[in-house]
């Protein structure tokens, strides 16, 4: 079993963030506070061009249909250098226009931090950061796992934890799954009992940039996770997973989680230090309507999520670019403004759209799936709220937008009830009907901005069900993958601990929770 050990120094340049968080640059002497606020700042996680317009919309886009796939060759393809970018993210600080840091890393050298404290006062107040900060750690650590597998981490980073350089061995995906469903539990249960002082609490408030040192978020967002996670395994070990849901969902007193749209989980932009600049990440043949989810289900169900993720064509109707085309027809379709984009006002021009962790519609949805295989509860009643919620939020984020001139309507409650009853959404009585419909209402809510737990539960429940072109130009990826291969460089620098999982390393090797 994985000891939860974690975190290395980050490095930010000066920006006008540094002004409102600790930035560890200005002194030769780092502080657990200012990394802190770095374990969150990352590029895979506040909405950011190169992650939006290199992997999101490309790579997991094609794997998901979240978003439009041109007709190219080789559409299934995995690019090598995008996807050590993303591999990177993880364990090293890119700095860059965004001074963005990375999780693992500055965890580590919170951990060196924390355990150098001679007091055992200080060592009791700082537990708030150390344990609320690997709640968002096995978040993104376990995301990892649903992309590659074994990955290094609790080896990882260990010179600034141990002073030691040494090349970090794999840990098992299943190993990082039970460790975090573990520690998360323990963590939950001390948020639920711990008495911090005021001190702490006013330095995590200034130092947290997720959840404003709300605890009760905290728990939140921690069972939430567990959640998801034990879901997650079901279908391998339905037993444990299903005694892990159970026990969240049958004590909301112990172990509450995400209630309304306001527990959301989510990096908020703002000026002057966080602002979004999608422009370019949804620039030139990157934001383009993906054709099922505009022309098989939100338009003809007349769902009011459409007029805030997109817009109409020429025409003066919704029309996603037909994958059953070729390039050359879909390239004519796009020339003549035949295709809808993505809104303007919800997506390309707002700097306020924050970086989406965890939504409280995605637990309804998690909710419902429980429900309808396990009975306890009503799975309609949490299949609809959940739909309710993710509309909610949808129009939410599109009204923070500063381009007002394109604002929609908001959505009413006769559209929603009426939604509710559509043949494609109303949920039924049929067990493989609901499972579906269910899996396309999550998979609509993850949209782009959340594609990597999109393409982890279509690959772990075998929904929503999709049709994917076989694409006869590739020999390797003639269709979506099930997992993404080692990036190059650590392939050749940690060539020994690689070749241990070496025989892993295909694209249709299965994930350990995928049946």
């Amino acid at each position: 079993m994985l000891v939860p050990v974690l975190g290395f120094i980050s490095a930010c340049k000066k920006s006008s963030f540094d002004d409102k968080y600790y930035n560890p640059e200005k002194t030769t002497k780092g502080t657990i506070d200012g990394l802190y606020t770095g374990v969150f700042k990352s590029r895979r996680v506040f909405p950011d061009y190169w992650n939006l317009f290199t992997f999101v919309s490309t790579t997991l886009g094609s794997y998901t249909q979240t978003t439009a796939t041109f007709s190219d060759g080789r559409r299934y393809e995995q690019a090598g250098g995008y996807l050590q970018d993303r591999w990177d993210d993880f364990y090293t600080p890119t700095g860059g226009d965004g001074n963005w840091t990375a999780p693992l890393p500055n965890y580590r050298e919170m951990e060196r931090l924390y355990n150098a404290l001679e007091s055992d006062a200080e060592k009791q107040g700082y537990q708030l950061f150390m344990q609320t900060a690997r709640i968002f750690l096995y978040d993104q650590a376990t995301q990892m796992v649903d992309m590659w597998g074994d990955i290094p981490f609790t080896e990882a980073a260990s010179l600034n934890a141990t002073g030691e350089l040494k090349l970090p061995a794999y840990d098992k995906a299943s190993e990082i799954y039970d460790s975090a469903l573990i520690n998360l539990k323990s963590i939950s249960q001390w948020l639920a009992t711990v008495q911090p002082e005021q001190f702490y609490l006013n330095k995590l408030s200034k130092q947290d940039i997720l959840l404003k040192g709300d605890l009760m978020k905290w728990r939140r967002y921690a069972n939430s996770l567990i959640l998801r996670l034990a879901m997650r395994i079901s279908n391998v070990d339905e037993t444990r997973a299903r005694t892990l849901v159970q026990e969240i969902l049958g004590n909301p007193t112990l172990y509450p989680v995400l209630n309304d749209i306001n527990d959301n989980v989510q990096l908020t932009a703002g000026k002057p230090d966080l602002l979004t600049n999608l422009v370019d990440a949804f620039g030139q043949n990157r934001n383009y309507a993906p054709d099922y989810m505009v022309d098989s289900l939100l338009d003809p169900s007349a769902d009011p999520r459409l007029r805030f993720l997109y817009t109409k064509n020429k025409n003066g109707i919704f029309q996603g670019l037909p994958k059953t085309m070729n390039r050359t027809q879909q390239d004519s379709m796009v020339t003549n403004r035949l295709v809808s984009v993505m809104d303007s006002a919800t997506f390309v021009n707002n700097q306020f759209f924050p970086g989406i962790v965890f939504t409280v519609a995605e637990v309804n949805f998690l909710k419902a799936e429980a429900y309808e295989r396990w009975g306890g509860g009503s799975a309609k009643t949490y299949y609809d709220l959940g739909i309710r919620q993710s509309i909610a939020y949808f129009y939410k984020i599109h009204m923070l937008s500063d381009d007002k001139l394109t604002h929609q309507t908001p959505p009413t409650e006769n559209e929603i009830v009426l939604l509710l009853a559509h043949p494609l959404v109303a949920y039924g009585t049929v067990r493989e009907t609901n499972l579906n419909k269910i899996g396309l209402q999550k998979w609509v809510n993850f949209h782009v901005m959340q594609n990597n737990q999109a393409w982890a539960e279509m690959r772990r429940s075998g929904y929503p069900k999709l049709w994917f072109p076989v694409d006869n130009t590739s020999p390797t990826t003639p269709v979506p993958g099930f997992r993404l291969q080692y990036p190059a460089n650590e392939r050749s620098r940690n060539a020994e601990n690689y070749a241990k999982v070496a025989d892993k390393d295909k694209v249709f090797a299965k994930p350990f929770w995928m049946p």
